[in-house]
């Protein structure tokens, strides 16, 4: 699923901040082999490159997608395109966003609820 110029963005509602770090959190076995997230188990990604993931938690919540995107990186240009993308409106309670750069996520499954967190894939856009 890497693919270079591509962004994959996942909204949401979690708990609190150190909630979705520990949803993001990738590590390693004591053999050294890595660990995916519990995001990503969910989503059922393999892998992504975790350095050029972009997250953030909002004390307020939103729907509007182009203030919930405010701030990451390409904001000027992916905003407008996942604007376009996403034809519907979106539930008021987002206070969470997770951005995959260089990743086209091609899975099937959308939306999970993760120990009363909840995160919907929303989709991909070209950036660059």
């Amino acid at each position: 699923m890497k693919k270079e110029g591509f962004v994959s963005l996942w909204v949401g509602n979690v708990q609190t901040t150190h909630e979705l770090d520990r949803l993001l959190a990738v590590s390693y076995s004591d053999e050294g082999d890595f660990v995916p997230s519990i995001f990503a188990k969910h989503f059922e990604i393999r892998r992504y490159d975790d350095a050029v993931r972009e997250a953030e938690y909002y004390e307020e919540a939103s729907n509007d997608l182009n203030q919930i995107l405010e701030g990451f990186s390409y904001d000027d240009e992916i905003a407008p395109r996942f604007d376009t993308l996403v034809q519907e409106e979106l539930p008021n309670d987002i206070n969470a966003v997770v951005l995959l750069y260089n990743f086209k996520y091609t899975g099937e499954i959308v939306e999970a609820t993760i120990q009363s967190n909840y995160l919907r894939f929303l989709g991909t856009v070209e950036y660059q």
